[in-house]
């Protein structure tokens, strides 16, 4: 296990050659597609994986400057379907009105969590929220943040290797993790690919009166509508209805609820391509 200003991770001498997955988590395509960005990130893995540690890369799609979502994907991958072998490596920056240091300073960082699993991502936004609490460390990364547009291809994947394969000096100074945001409450955090609206919220979240109603007004990026709350036990929805379900991401000790449409998108219902970091609080209310 190396270790540098309290960094640590496994020992390279003790990696098996092809045993590493890197799981990409961006949102280069602008949404959720693909786009030939990451067959270039992969390549320059491929490419500074000097001791053929890599046997697969991954590719994980999310909505554009969505750092919600990304945050979101880091910790559901990271804490909820993680594997010993796994490396998550990520790049989304916010733009609007969300605070950041400014274009050039977002920090490139990488941390460690309290599974072992490592983290390379960029240090802003919400891109770490959803994971500051299960950190055992996270230091910034000794790398440029200027000189090119795609730092995601042209620096990281070599400084990530470069770590991976026991270089200290690319570690730079811890960084505080309760400077970082927390989670925001009652957002989207993430669209799937049946239109369905992964939340932050959790039954723990809601009001008695709330969780106890059988048919709910939602209100979610400026458009109201009615809703099944299949929460309680006996309460079903039928096909067609549009239901507040107990969602399948969050981890044992308690999921995200979900807003879906039986056999339809509840996405196309709020008029939702992608969960933005400014769409603002989900509102719930009783119709008792």
């Amino acid at each position: 296990m190396s270790e540098a200003n309290g960094w640590f991770y496994k020992d390279p001498s003790k990696l098996k050659l092809h045993s590493l997955h890197i799981e990409v988590i961006a949102d280069y395509g602008g949404g959720h597609t693909t786009d030939h960005a990451f067959s270039e990130v992969r390549n320059h893995f491929l490419r500074f994986d000097k001791k053929n540690f890599i046997r697969m890369i991954t590719e994980h799609p999310v909505y554009a400057f969505s750092t919600v979502e990304t945050g979101f994907w880091i910790a559901q991958e990271g804490l909820h379907s993680e594997h010993k072998d796994l490396i998550i490596f990520s790049n989304t920056a916010p733009r609007g009105d969300i605070e950041w240091w400014g274009e050039n300073r977002q920090g490139f960082v990488c941390g460690i969590l309290d599974n072992g699993i490592p983290v390379f991502a960029v240090n802003a936004g919400f891109n770490l929220s959803f994971i500051k609490n299960r950190l055992r460390g996270l230091w910034e990364v000794k790398v440029p943040n200027i000189g090119t547009q795609f730092r995601s291809r042209d620096y990281y994947p070599e400084v990530t290797m470069s770590i991976v394969n026991g270089d200290s000096s690319k570690i730079g100074k811890p960084i505080n993790v309760k400077k970082i945001p927390d989670v925001p409450q009652f957002v989207v955090a993430s669209v799937d690919g049946y239109g369905n609206l992964k939340t932050t919220i959790k039954r723990s979240h809601l009001y008695t009166n709330i969780a106890n109603s059988p048919k709910l007004r939602v209100t979610i990026n400026g458009r109201t509508h009615e809703v099944v709350n299949t929460l309680i036990k006996g309460v079903n929805g039928k096909t067609g209805d549009l239901c507040m379900v107990v969602g399948s991401s969050g981890g044992k000790k308690g999921s995200f609820i979900e807003f879906v449409r039986l056999q339809g998108r509840a996405n196309e219902d709020f008029g939702i391509d992608g969960p933005r970091d400014d769409m603002g609080k989900i509102k719930i209310e009783s119709m008792k």
